[in-house]
């Protein structure tokens, strides 16, 4: 392990990543410190005790995201754990200087409360910042906080360095080199090259010409857009109803906002660092299949099969709730869960999107061949590193379909190689502009806020053509989703079920062309395969038994912390408008087996405040719940309509109906112990839902506001306020 300590002007670079975001952007830290002359070492949190020790470290750098109800990410339970050891001297880290540039998303609860943990937790074992800590927004942006708190952590290391090569006198002053070069500054400081100011880095460019011939289309090289032939067939194929070219073309992602002669500062060229050749068939492997990529504490795969599929919305619903109900195999014996917890599905990106997406960057020739990847031994990169959920041998097509999200937000690094392999003058100039210091608004505006895809970049600027190495080292894994479980085991140990509303992103703005959500567009679509005579009926079921097998990948997410208490006579308050009712389902199918099986049991007093648009059109197990609540399971069940005709003042929202009964859920919360279950929406309604508690105590028990906060903080301390949300 190298001791970062020996080196006045070194660094421990730490990131805690769950999907991935914090991890890319301290490797971008890393090759940006490198460039300046920074030493650095680059580490994951889960490393720790391995290669790396905080008593080692006399200065630390920490890029951490916050995963679930203000938790550490998995690759950093270890390290929390370590830094939270009882009896520890409190000044065990006094050695230490450190910052922290933390990821999060106030759309939650404890905003980036993972960073700001540690940083008091640093600060309590005697550690010292030395330069402030940034706490980014995934809701409104990342870049925002993130580009400038970089800019600022550059002088501070360098200040800071200096002050220890002062103080122990062991290394020379460290020369720092400024590489945010303009373009204009780059073109005049080459000598004998093309002083186009379209083009930031012509060295780099004859580099691009010569990389790009791996994509093995010769027509790649001469910038030749997509023909209007491809567009028709995929179109055709698939029934995918394209943007027509005029629309294409003035589309605000496309239009530059500067003059062409005005300066642009550019982000540093990440550097590539995968090679890949193509084998023979004679090289081909056989009877080898790639397992896909499952989070760290994701349980084994299991291949479930598809009961039935029902639908629980009317036809002129705004949206469509479809519930599917899964069977899980005899041979699977330890498939154990408990209502609240969740599953993930392994999905696949949709087909058309797959083959449009070979046909944009012209390598359909070639993707069915089998690939070899390998780390180029010449890279700069630091700690290079094939991605895990990329198998080495494989074919593009199975990856592109099945391991990388060609639907991401294309990030600015990845922005910022593609100007490289862009050959229309136009199309590279508006790309510079969206990875510039000077339009730093136009990307939050165009890319980030319109869900810009890489796919539907590729359409829109048809002239970029990136050798697919550069996608592989950039491109974001393709995620499992997550569905709350609606059953209970108690029930039927080997069947789940769920509900969710199909997702449907129209075509318009940025995005070229409709489709629907990955994994719910592709249930949808099992469910359409039935001819409906009955179109009026709010339930259709739909019984997969009679089409043949249909099977679903799956891995069980336990759920700790969204559990029923294992105090039966603890009163809970359960939250959930839309899809977000799915667990209390389960948790009344829970508690009614019980009482079955159990009469003698005593539950405590059970809530359900529920919410839709209208009561006739999208209301979701209403059958069921008012039966739990017609047979005493439910105690209370609160229903509110948004969009129904309602006479003035009643409650539209779940957030007016806990208003409405403040009395009794004063006394729960305060006086009877209650536990508190919020699933839904983040963006919105939990927040509202927060808020109203801290206004009920406020109103009925006399707190104010920091009392009334500090009360419901210390419930979720108590895991009596808890939170399953999502946005």
């Amino acid at each position: 392990m190298k001791e970062t300590s020996r080196f006045p002007n070194g660094f421990l670079l730490l990131y805690a990543s769950q999907k991935g975001n914090a991890k890319a952007i301290a490797e971008d830290l890393a090759e940006q410190c490198e460039s300046k002359g920074l030493i650095n070492e680059l580490r994951c949190c889960s490393e720790i005790g391995k290669t790396f020790s905080l008593e080692e470290t006399r200065c630390l750098v920490l890029v951490g995201s916050t995963t679930g109800d203000g938790e550490p990410p998995d690759t950093a339970r270890k390290f929390w754990r370590q830094l939270h050891k009882k009896g520890q001297p409190s000044n065990v880290l006094g050695h230490l200087s450190y910052t922290i540039l933390g990821l999060g998303d106030t759309n939650y609860t404890n905003f980036c409360n993972f960073g700001k943990t540690i940083d008091q937790k640093l600060q309590d074992l005697g550690g010292k910042r030395f330069y402030p800590c940034g706490w980014a927004d995934d809701g409104t942006g990342l870049e925002i906080v993130v580009e400038p708190w970089i800019e600022g952590l550059f002088p501070a290391l360098q200040k800071h360095f200096d002050k220890m090569a002062e103080l122990v006198d062991a290394c020379n002053q460290v020369a720092f080199v400024d590489n945010s070069s303009t373009i204009e500054q780059v073109n005049t400081n080459k000598k004998g090259v093309n002083k186009d100011p379209i083009c930031d880095d012509p060295s780099h460019s004859q580099n691009v010409l010569s990389s790009t011939s791996q994509n093995s289309s010769d027509n790649i090289l001469k910038g030749d857009i997509v023909s209007e032939d491809t567009y028709t067939r995929i179109a055709k194929k698939y029934n995918l109803d394209f943007l027509s070219r005029d629309e294409l073309q003035c589309l605000p992602v496309r239009s530059c906002t500067l003059p062409v002669d005005a300066k642009l500062t550019l982000p540093v060229l990440p550097s590539d660092y995968l090679m890949i050749k193509y084998l023979e068939n004679s090289e081909k492997e056989s009877g080898s299949e790639h397992v896909p990529a499952l989070p760290s504490v994701a349980s084994e795969l299991i291949k479930t099969s598809v009961t039935s599929i029902r639908k629980l919305t009317q036809h002129n619903s705004v949206k469509t709730a479809l519930e599917v109900s899964l069977t899980v195999p005899e041979s699977i014996n330890s498939f154990d869960y408990e209502p609240g917890d969740s599953f993930g599905i392994i999905v696949q990106n949709r087909e058309e999107e797959v083959e449009l997406f070979l046909s944009l960057l012209g390598i359909s020739d070639v993707a069915e061949k089998t690939y070899e990847l390998s780390v180029d031994p010449n890279t700069k990169k630091k700690g290079a590193a094939i991605p895990k959920y990329i198998p080495v041998r494989s074919s593009l097509h199975y990856v592109f379909q099945s391991c990388v999200d060609i639907r991401s937000v294309p990030k600015k690094p990845l922005l910022r190689i593609l100007v490289q392999y862009t050959s229309d003058p136009t199309e590279k100039r508006r790309l510079q502009e969206l990875v510039s210091k000077e339009c730093a608004s136009e990307y939050v505006k165009c890319v980030r806020e319109q869900g810009l895809t890489l796919l539907d970049l590729l359409c829109i600027f048809q002239t970029c053509k990136p050798p697919v190495t550069t996608l592989l080292e950039h491109l974001p894994q393709l995620l499992p989703r997550a569905y709350s479980i609606t059953s209970s085991p108690l029930v039927d140990s080997k069947k789940i079920s769920f509900v969710f509303n199909v997702v449907d992103i129209p075509k318009e703005k940025a995005t070229t062309f409709s489709r629907k959500g990955i994994c719910t567009g592709w249930l949808a679509s099992l469910y359409k395969t039935v001819e409906m005579s009955k179109l009026e009926e709010s339930l259709e079921v739909l019984s997969i038994k009679d089409k043949g097998p249909v099977y679903v990948p799956i891995y069980l997410r336990t759920n700790q912390n969204f559990r029923l208490s294992g105090d039966v006579s603890s009163p809970i308050i359960m939250i959930g408008p839309g899809t977000g009712v799915a667990p209390f389902v389960g948790f009344l199918q829970h508690k009614h087996k019980l009482q079955i099986d159990s009469p003698d049991i005593s539950f405590g007093e059970s809530w359900l405040f529920y919410g839709c648009r209208h009561k006739e059109r999208d209301y979701l197990y209403r059958e069921e719940l008012e039966k739990f609540r017609d047979s005493k399971i439910l105690s209370n069940l609160i229903v509110s309509f948004s969009r129904d005709d309602s006479p003035p003042g009643s409650p539209r929202y779940v957030q007016d109906n806990i208003i409405k009964y403040g009395v009794e859920m004063a006394s729960l919360i305060t006086d009877k112990a209650a536990i508190v279950y919020v699933c839904g929406d983040a963006r919105n309604m939990s927040k509202g839902v927060f808020d109203t508690f801290v206004s009920i105590l406020k109103q009925h028990r006399g707190l104010t506001e920091i009392e009334a906060r500090r009360f419901m903080a210390q419930m979720q301390l108590e895991k009596r306020y808890l939170q399953d949300v999502w946005s």
